[in-house]
């Protein structure tokens, strides 16, 4: 049984020792390719991943340099827009100081009110006395200084007409309503009424001008008007901000009810609350009050062509910010056409690295030596010549035994025959002598059994065994040292699925490994059978 677990022992080894020298040197040469591979393929990774985040940085400065121009465009736009406005408004403004030059009474309700006055002339026999209005175009300024600030004091007063009574009222409502003059405002006051005198305890304690003081008319109606619905001797007029807002918040000031600068502000205070109103009139609004109506159309017409200027200025900005907005558009678009196939590369060759990787990890797997079967291999041994020294053991107490047996047999035969041939008995004497020999020629026999037994078998079985032992643990070594430089030890304690198996599993690992052998050698090629064909 030992003789035919040793010729089984050495049948594995000598097939482990030429697969494993076949496999070794086709699987390092295999390894070894791949491993080119997978740093060819990083390399190939690491140029698209640079090319990759290159064209998004560009992308995103591009886009927030777009971003930059749009904004500079709708910018432009809107004040392109805004220069547009203001033109049409000053071209609207020259044209109501053009037609005001021609008719004063039209800065106070245009071409409606002049049709107004004459639907008044054709209806003036139903009125009681004739409407007096709009009153603007009863009024004179002591300085043009002050035209602004008296139109933004007196506002839609300076459109109103005046009748004397509510049956002239009518009439007048009625000649508003043919020529389409809504929302006329018109002011009962009695004609006869004197010119009103105010007294010096209710003007405002300033020397500053009022309303009142600055504005002239041959006709007292309109001033007692101007006095009884605008209160035009308490609104106080400055030159600038500073000086109407010390009047207005000062509370040793009376009789002021308001206080306007030359620029049209609004300055007043109401119960401990300070406000200021910027001019109500658009800006540009011509002048209605003013008399130097053709310096005032000048201006205007010198503004709108400055604007003019700024507008074809604006406008070659602009075109040239969206002649670079669709330059960078296009680059941007160039880059993503650039960027996109570049991603779709990288991932390709990532997924294709992955692949490489789990191969070269399926290879060493399939490469390491599993030397838990030759452990297991040499535990067996062992075992084998424990059981032989066991054995050994036992035929050496069983020889002992033997030896001393023969021994007493010589013994008690040598004391029987002296006995003997001191008492003479020797027919029993021989029986019993005869008895003796055959004892003792079956104890010689016996030990010549078992010294034969250990001396043929047991001995050299013993040696054997330990001979094979140390070759398996020569063998071990060497495999050992082969193994670590395919594989680390540190991966095969990973591979535990092999571990303990019998020499029986050992051959089915044989016949699979060099199944897989076979496989990758097709697989591969001519390049691993002229490997093997070396080994």
């Amino acid at each position: 049984m030992l003789q035919r677990k040793n010729g089984r022992l050495n049948q594995l080894q000598a097939q482990l020792r030429d697969f494993q020298m076949q496999h070794m040197q086709s699987t390092q040469a295999e390894a070894s390719q791949m491993e080119k591979d997978m740093q060819n393929i990083q390399q190939q990774i690491d140029h698209l991943h640079s090319n990759v985040t290159r064209l998004r940085e560009d992308e995103n400065e591009f886009t927030a340099e777009l971003s930059g121009i749009v904004k500079s465009i709708n910018d432009i736009s809107k004040e392109i827009a805004e220069n547009d406005r203001r033109t049409k408004q000053i071209k609207s403004d020259i044209a109501d100081l053009q037609r005001q030059q021609s008719n004063t009474v039209t800065a106070f309700g245009g071409q409606r009110v002049l049709k107004l006055l004459e639907s008044i002339e054709t209806n003036h026999k139903k009125f009681e006395s004739p409407p007096i209005g709009p009153i603007g175009a009863h009024l004179q300024l002591a300085s043009e200084s002050w035209s602004v600030a008296v139109d933004s004091a007196c506002g839609g007063l300076l459109d109103a007409f005046i009748v004397t009574c509510c049956k002239d009222l009518h009439v007048l409502r009625e000649c508003a309503s043919k020529v389409n003059f809504n929302n006329l405002r018109i002011i009962v006051y009695d004609f006869t009424r004197p010119r009103l005198i105010i007294p010096d305890g209710s003007l405002p304690t300033t020397e500053h001008p009022t309303v009142l003081s600055v504005i002239q008319s041959e006709n007292h109606t309109v001033l007692n008007v101007l006095v009884d619905q605008g209160h035009a001797e308490r609104q106080v007029l400055v030159k600038d901000y500073e000086v109407g807002k010390s009047l207005a918040f000062d509370d040793r000031m009376r009789n002021i009810k308001e206080v306007y600068t030359s620029d049209g502000d609004k300055i007043f205070s109401r119960r401990a609350v300070q406000t200021f109103y910027p001019p109500t009139s658009k800006k540009g609004r011509p002048n209605r009050l003013c008399s130097s109506l053709g310096e005032k159309i000048a201006e205007l017409k010198n503004e709108a062509e400055g604007i003019q200027r700024t507008i074809v200025e604006k406008n070659g900005q602009k075109s040239k910010l969206v002649k670079d907005q669709c330059d960078l558009e296009q680059k941007i678009a160039d880059s993503k056409r650039k960027r996109e196939p570049e991603e779709h590369r990288l991932e390709k060759k990532i997924l294709e690295l992955d692949d490489a990787k789990r191969a070269f990890a399926e290879i060493n797997r399939y490469a390491a030596v599993d030397n838990s079967e030759l452990e297991e291999d040499i535990k067996k041994e062992k075992n084998i010549i424990v059981e032989s020294e066991q054995l050994l053991q036992k035929i050496k107490v069983k020889l002992a035994a033997a030896s001393r047996e023969v021994n007493d047999r010589r013994e008690a035969y040598k004391t029987f025959m002296d006995s003997v041939n001191e008492t003479g008995h020797r027919a029993s004497a021989n029986d019993e002598l005869e008895l003796i020999k055959r004892k003792l020629d079956a104890a010689e026999q016996e030990k010549a059994h078992y010294e034969g037994l250990m001396t043929t078998k047991v001995l050299p079985a013993i040696k054997m065994a330990e001979a094979e032992y140390a070759d398996l643990q020569q063998l071990r070594q060497d495999n050992f040292k082969k193994a670590s430089t395919i594989c680390p030890e540190s991966d095969m304690e990973a591979l535990n699925n092999v571990a303990g198996s019998t020499p029986e599993q050992l051959s089915a690992t044989l016949n699979r490994l060099k199944q897989r052998f076979d496989q990758e050698s097709r697989r591969f090629g001519t390049k691993l059978v002229i490997v093997a064909g070396k080994s």
